[in-house]
C-alpha cells in the first residue's frame, strides 16, 4: 500500500510563485486569501484526492467541505487520468506552464457540466498540487480556440512560397519568413522590431510613383487592403526592384481590437514556378513521391465516369501492409519511412504507364488499373503479393519480412461513385485480413437477386460446416487501458469457417446468410459447447484461468430452450460460471427486452458477466440502459474511430463513459487501432480497450486434442 502523505505543515493559503515562509502563523478561515479569490482553487494530494476547496470552488461544484475532503478528484473531473493528476510531474502542472490555454470539463454534484480554463497550477511541499480555475462560457471557450487557430495559421503562412511579414499595431515587424528575407536581402535576425515601411518601399508598376503604406492603411481601416495589379518593391539591400503583388490583412485579438497585420508579397517572376510546385505538393505524398489520396480520388472519379457507359472497365486494388508498425516501433520512424519508399519503388515497377499507384494512408496504397479486365486485375494483385512475399527489408544488418492484404473491385457500370469504389475495395481488404493476411479478396457488386442466391448458397455451406465440425474458434483480447496485474486475461470469442479445401472463411461471408435464414442459434450452440470444452481442457491441463465472452444472437436469446442448453453445458464441463461471459448487442437486447433481462438475471446470479455491445448505435440507448443488469458496456466503434479528430465522436465517447461509470458499469472501447487513440481513451477514463491496435484475432491456442461432440 502506498504511503499516504500527511497534511501540509502550514496551510495552503496564497496562490503565489513560492510557498509561505516557514513558521508563519496560520491565518484564520475568514482571513484565508483562498477564500477571498473569486476564481476556484482546488487542492489535491499525490493520490488524486481532494484536500481543500475554496469558497468559489465549493459553490462552483456544489460541494461542501464535509463531503469533499478526501474525495477523488475524478468526482468533479471524471475525464482525468492518473498521469494528469498525480505528482509534481503531472500533465496538468506541465500544461499550466505553457502559453496555450488548457481547458478542462468538470461536473457539479447535480450533474451540471462546467467548462473551465486552467489559469495556473503549482506544487506545494511536493505532496500537494493546487489548480486555479475559471469558469468560461461556451462562447469564450470557442473564442480561445479561434485564437489558437490563428496562431496555427500564422505558423502555416511561414512555410508557404510567398513572402509573409507580420507586424504589431505600431507597424513594427514581428516575423519574416524565409522568402521575405530573401526578397528584402535580410539575414536571419535583421528587420525585427523595425517599422515595416523602413525596410522597403512599393512603387507603381512603372516604378515612378511611391504607394502609400499598405500596413498603415490596413491598421487604420481595419480591413484587407490589396494593390491592383503588379508593383515594384525597392529595398536598400537589393540592387534592383522586385516585381510583386501585395496585400495586407488585419489581425484582431479576443476583444476584436486590431493587434497587427499580415503582409503577403508574391514575386511575379517566381509565381509560375511556385504555383507548379504547390500544385505538386497538393497532389503528392512527399515521402514516397507517389500521388496522394486527394489525387487518387480525383483519378478514380474520372475512371468511374468513363466506366458508366459499360464499354470499358478498370481495376482497383486497396493494399494494406502489416508488420509496418512493428518495424516502425522497433527500428524507429526513419526505418519506417525508408520501408515505405522501397515499397513504392517495388510496386511502381509493376505498373503500366497509364496506371496510378498512390499512397492512401500511413501504411495503405491504392492502385488504379486503367482499361483492365477482371483477369488482368487478378494478375496484377497476384504479382504484388508474390513480390512482397519475396521482399526482405534490410535495416541495421537485420532482415524484416512484411506482408499485405489486398482488396480488389472492378469499376464498371455498377459503380456509381469513387466513394463507393473505395468503400468496396476497403471492405474487400478487411475480408482479406480476416482470412489470414497475405490474401487477395475480390468484392462483387451483387444486386438483390444475386445476393439472395449467394446467401442460399451459403446456407448449404453452413449446414455442411456444422455437420462436419468445420467451424473454428478465434479470440481477441480485451485489456485494461491501464494494466491491472490482478485481473484475469479476458477474450472475446469469434468464429470462422474452414472450407473443405482448408481455406479460412471470414464471418462477413457467412454470418449474414446465417442471420437471414435462422441458423444463428445453431452456430451459437456450437460456439458455447466447443468453447466450454476448450476451457475444460485448459483446466485439466493445469493452465491458468482465462475468461471468455460469447456473442449471442437475437434468435438464441428469444429461444427458451437455450437457457437450459447453457446450464447443461456448464454442468457437464464443470467450468466456473464466472469465467463465462456473454455479449449482447444493444439492438438485440432492446428487441428482446424481457427475455434479455431474464437471461442476464438468471446467469448473472450464478457468476456470469454480461457485455452490452455496440452501445450508442440505437436511438434509444440511454433510455434502456438502466433496464439491463450488465457489467460492461462496449462503446460503439463508430464513435471511437476518429474521436481524436472529431469533436462529436469525442463528446459521445466521453458522455457514454461518464454515464456508465455513474451507474457502476465498466466501459470497453472497440476499434482501437493505434497508440494515439489509446492515449485519448486513457485520458477520457475508458476502462478497457480492444482492437487491431491492441491485438489481432487469433485461433484458440491448442491444449491437446479432445473429441468434440457433434
Amino acid at each position: 500500500m502506498k504511503e499516504v502523505p500527511s497534511k501540509p505543515s502550514r496551510p495552503l493559503t496564497a496562490f503565489g510563485n513560492s510557498p509561505l515562509p516557514k513558521g508563519a502563523p496560520p491565518p484564520s478561515e475568514s482571513g484565508d486569501l483562498l477564500q477571498l479569490i473569486s476564481d476556484a482553487v482546488v487542492t489535491f494530494d499525490r493520490l488524486g484526492r481532494i484536500y481543500q476547496l475554496n469558497a468559489a470552488a465549493k459553490n462552483l461544484f456544489g460541494l461542501a467541505e464535509a463531503n469533499s475532503e478526501a474525495k477523488p478528484l475524478r468526482q468533479i473531473f471524471p475525464g482525468l487520468s492518473d498521469e494528469q493528476i498525480r505528482g509534481a510531474d503531472s500533465i496538468l502542472i506541465k500544461n499550466a506552464r505553457l502559453p496555450v490555454a488548457t481547458h478542462l470539463t468538470g461536473f457539479s454534484s447535480s450533474g451540471r457540466e462546467v467548462r473551465l480554463t486552467l489559469l495556473a497550477a503549482r506544487v506545494v511541499e511536493d505532496d500537494y498540487c493546487q489548480l486555479l480555475l475559471r469558469e468560461v462560457s461556451e462562447g469564450d471557450w470557442f473564442k480561445e480556440d479561434l485564437l489558437q487557430q490563428r496562431d496555427i495559421l500564422q505558423a502555416t503562412l511561414a512555410n508557404v512560397s510567398d513572402a509573409v511579414i507580420t507586424t504589431n499595431a505600431r507597424t513594427e515587424v514581428e516575423t519574416l519568413n524565409a522568402v521575405a528575407r530573401q526578397i528584402l536581402g535580410l539575414s536571419t535576425h535583421e528587420g525585427l522590431g523595425v517599422p515595416v515601411d523602413q525596410l522597403f518601399t512599393l512603387y507603381d508598376a512603372e516604378g515612378q510613383r511611391p504607394l502609400p503604406s499598405l500596413v498603415m492603411e490596413t491598421l487604420a481601416r481595419g480591413t484587407r487592403v490589396q494593390v491592383e495589379g503588379q508593383v515594384q518593391l525597392y529595398s536598400a539591400d537589393q540592387p534592383s526592384p522586385v516585381i510583386v503583388t501585395a496585400q495586407v490583412i488585419p489581425l484582431r485579438n479576443s476583444a476584436n481590437h486590431i493587434s497587427g497585420s499580415v503582409m503577403v508579397l508574391r514575386s511575379v517572376n517566381e509565381a509560375a514556378g511556385a504555383s507548379s510546385h504547390l500544385n505538386w505538393q497538393v497532389n503528392h505524398d512527399v515521402l514516397t513521391q507517389l500521388p496522394n489520396r486527394h489525387h487518387f480520388e480525383a483519378e478514380l472519379a474520372r475512371a468511374v465516369t468513363e466506366a458508366a457507359s459499360g464499354e470499358i472497365s478498370h481495376g482497383l486494388l486497396y493494399v494494406d501492409l502489416y508488420h509496418f508498425k512493428l518495424i516502425n516501433d522497433t527500428c524507429g520512424h526513419t526505418a519506417g519511412d525508408e520501408l515505405l519508399r522501397q515499397l513504392a519503388v517495388l510496386f511502381g515497377k509493376r505498373m503500366r504507364s497509364q496506371d496510378v499507384l498512390a499512397r492512401l494512408g500511413s501504411d495503405e496504397f491504392g492502385v488504379l488499373l486503367r482499361n483492365c479486365t477482371l483477369a488482368g486485375t487478378q494478375r496484377v494483385a497476384d504479382t504484388l503479393l508474390r513480390e512482397l512475399q519475396a521482399f526482405r527489408f534490410l535495416w541495421n544488418e537485420q532482415q524484416y519480412k512484411v506482408g499485405i492484404s489486398v482488396g480488389a473491385v472492378m469499376i464498371d457500370q455498377n459503380i456509381d461513385s469513387e466513394a463507393q469504389a473505395l468503400s468496396a475495395a476497403n471492405a474487400a481488404c478487411c475480408a482479406a485480413k480476416e482470412a489470414g493476411r497475405n490474401r487477395i479478396h475480390f468484392y462483387h457488386n451483387d444486386n438483390a437477386l444475386v445476393q439472395r442466391r449467394s446467401e442460399m448458397h451459403w446456407v448449404v455451406k453452413i449446414n455442411e460446416a456444422l455437420a462436419e465440425n468445420r467451424l473454428v474458434l478465434y479470440r481477441q483480447p480485451i485489456v485494461a487501458s491501464a494494466p491491472l496485474l490482478s485481473e484475469l486475461p479476458h477474450y472475446e470469442v469469434l468464429v470462422r469457417m474452414m472450407s473443405p479445401e482448408g481455406e479460412l472463411i471470414p464471418p462477413v461471408e457467412f454470418i449474414p446468410a446465417a442471420e437471414r435464414y435462422g441458423l444463428m442459434d445453431e452456430i451459437d450452440r456450437w460456439v458455447v459447447r466447443n468453447l466450454l470444452q476448450y476451457m475444460r481442457r485448459r483446466r485439466d491441463a493445469g493452465l491458468p484461468e482465462e475468461s471468455y465472452a460469447v456473442n449471442l444472437s437475437g434468435v438464441s436469446l428469444g429461444d427458451e430452450s437455450f437457457c437450459e442448453f447453457v446450464w447443461n453445458e456448464l454442468a457437464e464441463s464443470a467450468v466456473k460460471p464466472k469465467l463465462l461471459h456473454f455479449e449482447i448487442t444493444e439492438t438485440v437486447a432492446v428487441s428482446n427486452l424481457q427475455r434479455a433481462v431474464e437471461f442476464m438475471e438468471l446467469f448473472g446470479e450464478s457468476g456470469c458477466k454480461f457485455f452490452l455491445d455496440d452501445f450508442g448505435s440505437g436511438l434509444s440507448s440511454f433510455a434502456y440502459l438502466k433496464d439491463f443488469p450488465i457489467d460492461y458496456l462496449k462503446i460503439d466503434g463508430t464513435f471511437v474511430k476518429g474521436m481524436e479528430e472529431d469533436s462529436t465522436n469525442f463528446a459521445m465517447v466521453s458522455t457514454i463513459n461518464h454515464l456508465a461509470h455513474v451507474m457502476g458499469i465498466k466501459t470497453v472501447a472497440e476499434y482501437v487501432e493505434n497508440d494515439v487513440l489509446l492515449e485519448w481513451l486513457r485520458a477520457v477514463g475508458v476502462d478497457y480497450v480492444q482492437g487491431y491496435g491492441i491485438a489481432m484475432p487469433a485461433p484458440l491456442p491448442s491444449v491437446g486434442a479432445l473429441p468434440q461432440r457433434s
